[in-house]
């Protein structure tokens, strides 16, 4: 496994200043970044299906991260500096963070509902690299 890519499953009221989830009767709000600027959010969902692939890409200084809001997805990654290679499954409540330097892709296994967003003011143009896993 590679070190720069981490998934955590956000916890229920912890504490005030980190991501949690608040799950209550009249529904769930999720505080993805709760202190700091939040650059570039986006919204997007994931289908099943083969050729469904969203990311097949590294940043060069951006860090991204990715909260599943409902489904069930796989993201795969490759560490370019390290050669660390492997996936992870992703489900509803799930966070994963991305850091610089780590290839890509995230695929549905069913339906699945993704918030993506990053803490780095970056040049899109200039640090999205594409790359094939």
């Amino acid at each position: 496994m590679s070190e720069k890519i981490r998934l955590t499953f956000l916890p229920s009221r912890a504490e005030k200043d980190s991501p949690r989830r608040i799950v209550e009767q009249r529904g769930e709000m999720a505080i993805l970044h709760p202190v700091g600027p939040v650059y570039n959010p986006v919204y997007f969902d994931l289908h099943p299906g083969e050729g469904n692939i969203r990311g097949r890409h590294y940043h060069k200084s951006k860090t991204e991260m990715f909260y599943v809001i409902s489904g069930h997805c796989r993201i795969s990654y490759f560490d370019l500096e390290t050669g660390a290679k492997g996936s992870l499954e992703m489900r509803q409540g799930d966070m994963a963070t991305v850091l610089p330097n780590c290839a890509h892709q995230l695929e549905a296994v069913e339906f699945c509902q993704v918030i993506e967003f990053s803490t780095d003011d970056v040049d899109y143009s200039e640090d999205t690299m594409p790359y094939e896993l």
